[in-house]
């Protein structure tokens, strides 16, 4: 910003000031309030005067923005017969009003023992006082402004429309500040609607058009619901291995006290509970029983092999377990630690779900290695029977024993079919599954915007409006419509029953709308879920950003491309950026008659800026309002480009000439905007996806589109909107999960003393991609940035049951069985508590993977993936894990006896 206020100076001096803003992610409108009243000249000074600035003492708030309604004006209408007659001009009016208004100090007096201000009041406060300004007094005869002018209390002339279902209405949309709660705002300003519906005339209504904060608390609750869903799933998965309701007691208690730990964790750095951070909580139920199930399966361990004391069992197997679970939560915590610290989008989308995740898993370390005993040593038999299998359990430990021996009696063959498989599942699952950026979710509501040619009068776009709102009220699914009419275009946002109401999603609705909206012309219009305000909102789904030096050349190549786009049956509601530009009349000055006469370019500048759009040399106060008074020609000669040229300017002499005098007209086409990208020039296409189009496929399209075309020398593309977001958040994450690796890779090279085990254990990171991409192909989901998320949070889950895994075979080895021994009795002993960790961690995703509930949408497919990639890599690594380590400790002792040997 800095540097662009220095440049200031050198920019044209009707150029407005170049602004930099931070754009953040989504929208910022929380909530929108319709007014509605008789009489919208006076709604629109109350909204202004009363209700936006109590709305703005809202804690949260940002912006504060009123839309519709009529404004007050004292509009003096100078006949510009008149005015010639008495020699003067419309310059000349403006210059006698602005000097009639104002309150003038005119210095103190000190009389006796005190001091006065001089005040000269000329402020004028009626319009009857503004009727009365006297223009000239010559002969004993006064002129007055009413003599020369029509002076009335009226409306600005309308450059905006606003509807609520259509009827006329004035819309105030609320935006909140960077560090704004949307409930809490939303809150306080349906507090403040209560508290001014005292105050306000009774016929003027509030009422709530708009509100982000139903959809969040129903995307809340169902998060909440999942949650509460998954902690009674695990806690079934939980007596039906433990068969105890004791112990399954103590651990079903462990998660909420971890939520809890978490709550206090989270509102210690300042994250509330939201979406984001709920859904880190939901993810993190199934993982949040692992560490005090490995410490009270232990903890079991003592009191019916060992048949120790409760007391000294619980003592015991707590400080036993003590290293492993600490690694194991470290390995899960060290994944998020990459994204929370670095910079970009990832952080800014995903810090409340890390910190979450993050906190409960250290909140459930801690209850496991204090409740967790505390409560066992309290409320556990003294003599406990040592759990038997079922039979089920049973017949899947002879099955896995059985296959456990055949793949360490072929590990090579084992290691080859697993990475055929690999490739085989992956390599397609990458071609068939599409990728996008975050998934959209189903708000109830959608948006028609509509961009219309430029020279347009507001009129003519109200007409196409009008004809845009009779099919959307005619669709059955739409509820209530708000509609808002600029001269460049419209918006109306249609709201919708709840999701569980409908029998169609929002998406369903919006392509079935773009099929009856086709064919209306002098409109180029998009149909996009979500809420926006103004023609311009809405966003497109796929975005090309075509750059070169040569404007002609990429103007050329952009058409080209432009009707191919158009004849994709993926694709609809098409723009591009070059549009022409606005109709313009110039009035060339003929320099040499200018001088002349003695008349200077901003004198006609001067006198033609007052004709045609008016001035405001002062204005009404009141105690209430501000009423500007502006100063104009009747409305037949603003709107006549014939009568504009019969402008009287005024010489030195005191006599009068025509605009025409020195000056003619032309009419021509005005430039089409010109936009640049790091000083290259750009057009912008841009389309929204059909049919449930995938946006990878249709990029992929394109880009096969442009290389039949033949890319121009010099010409440039990129693709941007959606995809572009993705790309960069999914470099972001890929960075992030590198590093992830590498704190898995030194945790667990710390903990064993080995830089060969932890590649070992590693080894189901993979296994689990695997996983993902069936889970993915199986439920016709996308590759989007949540996914990838997903990933990143079972690199640091799965090696955890390869962790427990390698981790036994050690300890039976150090007590003396062989190593092929160890590992049979380590897959044995270990088969159930690995899948009980496991199905109590799928189990607590499984309601979100179901994807039923408001907001389900955005976290469905990370939980698919994790429940998915969960299953495989902990199927195959009870596996692949035991014969990988086969393989490489019997390679590492084959290189020391030989180097004995030496």
């Amino acid at each position: 910003q800095t540097e662009l206020n220095n440049i200031r100076n050198k920019l044209p001096s009707d150029a407005d000031t170049p602004l930099v803003r931070k754009m953040k992610v989504g929208g910022d409108t929380v909530i929108a309030i319709s007014v509605a009243s008789k009489d919208l000249i006076k709604a629109k000074s109350l909204a202004e005067n009363i209700i936006k600035p109590r709305f703005q003492q809202v804690l949260g708030v940002g912006n504060v923005e009123v839309y519709g309604g009529y404004e007050k004006e004292v509009k003096v209408e100078v006949d510009p017969n008149k005015i010639e007659s008495y020699g003067m001009n419309i310059d000349d009016i403006y210059n006698i009003i602005s000097r009639s208004s104002a309150n003038l100090p005119a210095g103190t007096i000190e009389e006796g023992e005190k001091r006065y201000i001089i005040k000269v009041m000329t402020e004028l406060k009626t319009v009857e006082e503004v009727q009365n300004i006297i223009i000239s007094s010559k002969d004993g005869k006064v002129l007055y402004l009413k003599d020369v002018a029509s002076v009335k209390l009226g409306n600005k002339d309308v450059d905006s429309y606003n509807r609520m279902n259509g009827v006329p209405t004035i819309s105030i949309s609320v935006e909140k500040s960077t560090d704004g709660n949307s409930v809490s705002i939303s809150k306080g300003i349906k507090e403040a609607i209560e508290s001014l519906s005292t105050t306000l005339p009774s016929d003027v209504k509030l009422s709530v058009s708009y509100d982000t904060s139903v959809d969040i608390s129903n995307s809340i609750n169902n998060v909440k619901n999942s949650a509460i869903a998954g902690l009674i799933l695990a806690s079934i998965v939980l007596f039906i291995f433990l068969k105890d309701i004791r112990a399954t007691i103590i651990i079903a208690l462990a998660i909420p006290l971890s939520i809890i730990g978490a709550f206090f964790l989270l509102n210690s750095i300042g994250i509330g509970l939201n979406v984001i951070s709920l859904m880190g909580l939901s993810l993190g139920v199934g993982m949040l029983v692992d560490n005090g199930v490995v410490v009270l399966d232990n903890i079991y361990r003592h009191i019916t092999e060992l048949k120790k004391p409760r007391y000294e069992s619980a003592r015991d197997g707590a400080s036993e377990m003590l290293v492993p679970i600490i690694a194991s939560t470290a390995t899960t915590v060290a994944v998020f630690l990459p994204i929370v610290m670095s910079e970009g989008l990832a952080k800014e989308v995903f810090w409340g779900m890390s910190w979450s995740v993050t906190f409960s898993l250290l909140a459930s370390l801690l209850v496991a290695m204090t409740f967790v005993p505390m409560i066992s040593n309290k409320i556990l038999k003294e003599k406990v029977d040592k759990v038997q299998d079922g039979k089920l359990l049973i017949w899947i430990k002879k099955k896995y024993l059985k296959l456990l021996s055949l793949t360490l009696n072929n590990k090579l063959k084992t290691l080859i079919l697993v990475i055929v498989m690999f490739f085989a599942i992956v390599i397609p699952g990458i071609k068939i599954v599409g990728g996008g950026f975050i998934p959209p979710t189903d708000d109830n509501v959608y948006v028609v915007t509509g961009e219309t040619p430029p020279g347009v009068t507001l009129d003519k776009v109200d007409s196409i409006t009008r004809r845009v709102e009779k099919i959307l009220e005619k669709d059955k699914y739409t509820k209530s419509l708000e509609t808002s009419v600029q001269k460049s275009g419209f918006s109306i946002n249609v709201k919708l029953d709840l999701k569980k109401d409908r029998d169609k999603s929002v998406f369903e609705i919006t392509d079935t709308i773009r099929e009856k909206l086709k064919g209306i012309p002098d409109v180029d219009l998009n149909v996009a879920d979500g809420y926006a305000k103004g023609p311009g909102g809405g966003g497109k789904d796929i975005e090309l950003d075509l750059t070169s030096t040569n404007n002609r050349q990429l103007n050329n190549f952009a058409k080209l491309i432009y009707e191919e786009l158009k004849k994709m049956p993926e694709l609809g509601d098409f723009k591009s950026s070059l549009t022409g530009g606005s109709p313009q009349a110039k009035i060339i000055i003929d320099r040499e008659k200018a001088r002349y006469y003695g008349i200077r370019p901003a004198d006609i500048n001067r006198v033609l800026f007052y004709q045609v759009l008016g001035s405001n040399p002062i204005d009404l106060k009141t105690d209430l309002e501000e009423i500007e008074v502006n100063v104009m020609l009747p409305k037949e000669y603003r709107n006549s480009l014939s009568k504009l040229m019969t402008s009287k300017l005024k010489l030195e002499s005191g006599k009068m000439i025509q605009l025409s005098d020195v000056a003619h007209i032309e009419i021509v086409e005005g430039p089409a905007k010109k936009e640049k990208l790091n000083r290259n020039y750009k057009v912008n296409l841009s389309a929204n996806l059909r049919g449930g189009s995938n946006s990878k496929i249709v990029e992929k399209i394109i880009r096969e589109k442009i290389e039949e075309l033949g890319l121009p020398d010099g010409v440039n593309y990129r693709f941007g909107g959606d995809n572009k977001r993705t790309s960069e958040m999914m470099t972001q994450l890929g960075e992030s999960m590198f590093i992830a690796i590498f704190l898995i890779f030194v945790i667990l090279a710390s903990q064993f003393e080995s830089l060969v085990l932890p590649f070992i254990i590693m080894g189901a990171v993979p296994l689990s991609i695997m996983g993902v991409y069936a889970g993915l192909m199986i439920t016709g989901k996308d590759f989007n940035v949540m996914v990838m998320v997903g990933i990143i949070m079972l690199s640091g889950i799965v090696v955890n049951n390869a962790l427990v895994l390698i981790d036994y075979i050690k300890l039976l080895i150090a007590r003396g069985s062989n190593r092929r021994d160890a590992i049979i009795e380590a897959g044995r002993t270990r088969l159930r508590p690995i899948f009980m960790t496991s199905m109590t961690t799928m189990l607590g995703m499984l309601p979100l993977a179901l994807g039923i509930g408001q907001g389900s949408e955005m976290y469905q497919s990370m939980a698919i993936a994790v429940i998915f990639g969960l299953m495989v890599s902990t199927l195959l690594t009870l596996v692949i894990i035991p014969v990988l380590y086969e393989l490489v400790e019997n390679g590492v002792e084959k290189v020391k006896n030989k180097f004995n040997k030496k």
